[in-house]
């Protein structure tokens, strides 16, 4: 997909936050802004915005020494999601279409997302994801569950801390209503943003009940030439695939049908007023493609 002139501003935004999270020296900031502005006069207006994203998150790394700037906000909205896991579950298994409300819960989940916004609080989270479960799906759910009706292999790209505690909910809905279903969760093979790793992983439990595997690389969302020989191997199992998040949306419709032959129904909020645009959908959207 193309970059827009507000993906530029929105990727230098997240640079200088990246760096704020990952020290307190305000020359190591300049520094990383500095390495930023000049990586977007750069190459910025020729890459897909996850690869930029990518290569500013590394300067951000490099720069402070930091390998996980939002190691801090992660444990503190993993914990903050698992506190509210029991209620949630609740609330799938009273609904009078589990699986269905599994799904909305899991694309409401993706809005905590520190790429877009930096001021999350706990309140905010709670009262975001509350409002999202009201919404209607923007989107059609019969596909996706007649495909899993039929699917044996599913590999679930996982996307943001938190937000793994609803794909937890979601995988279980699934396992439950498919039970044949084996289901191998992705995670990224290095910190990058607040994107989920097996850190997250352990702490929110899912290693315990599906299998994991991660990525192989640090790329924001999954570029497939970059991902390792074990991702490669279940990459090519799968006959079905659950892409969360933007990120993995804008890196995975690059590729045709040829290297993404498998059936990938992409869940995420439209959270940027360009990718609503691209999709076709309004601003703040739960979106099933």
């Amino acid at each position: 997909m193309p970059i827009s002139l507000d993906c530029i501003i929105c990727l230098t935004r997240q640079s200088l936050e990246a760096a704020r999270f990952a020290c307190h020296n305000e020359s190591q900031h300049t520094t990383v802004l500095r390495r930023t502005l000049e990586l977007v006069h750069d190459k910025g207006f020729t890459m897909i915005p996850p690869l930029v994203a990518q290569e500013i998150q590394r300067i951000v790394r490099d720069e402070t020494g930091n390998t996980d700037p939002y190691s801090v906000q992660k444990q503190e909205f993993n914990a903050l999601m698992l506190s509210v896991r029991e209620p949630l579950r609740q609330k799938i298994r009273d609904s009078e279409h589990p699986l269905r409300m599994a799904i909305q819960l899991a694309i409401a989940g993706n809005a905590i997302d520190y790429a877009v916004r930096a001021d999350w609080s706990e309140t905010m989270v709670l009262e975001t994801i509350e409002t999202a479960l009201k919404q209607s799906i923007n989107g059609k759910i019969e596909p996706f569950i007649e495909s899993i009706t039929h699917s044996r292999n599913v590999l679930y790209l996982l996307d943001n801390c938190g937000e793994i505690v609803c794909d937890q909910l979601l995988i279980e809905e699934l396992q439950r209503f498919q039970p044949k279903l084996c289901v191998t969760a992705v995670v990224r093979g290095a910190a990058v943003l607040n994107d989920v790793t097996w850190t997250d992983v352990r702490q929110v439990g899912l290693d315990q009940s599906v299998a994991v595997i991660d990525n192989g690389n640090d790329a924001v969302g999954t570029v497939l030439e970059q991902c390792g020989s074990e991702f490669q191997t279940k990459f090519k199992q799968a006959d079905l695939i659950i892409a969360k998040g933007l990120a993995n949306y804008e890196t995975l419709i690059e590729y045709n049908h040829e290297q993404l032959p498998q059936t990938v129904y992409y869940f995420f909020k439209a959270k940027c007023p360009f990718i609503a645009r691209f999709v076709g959908v309004q601003l703040g959207d739960l979106v099933i493609r």
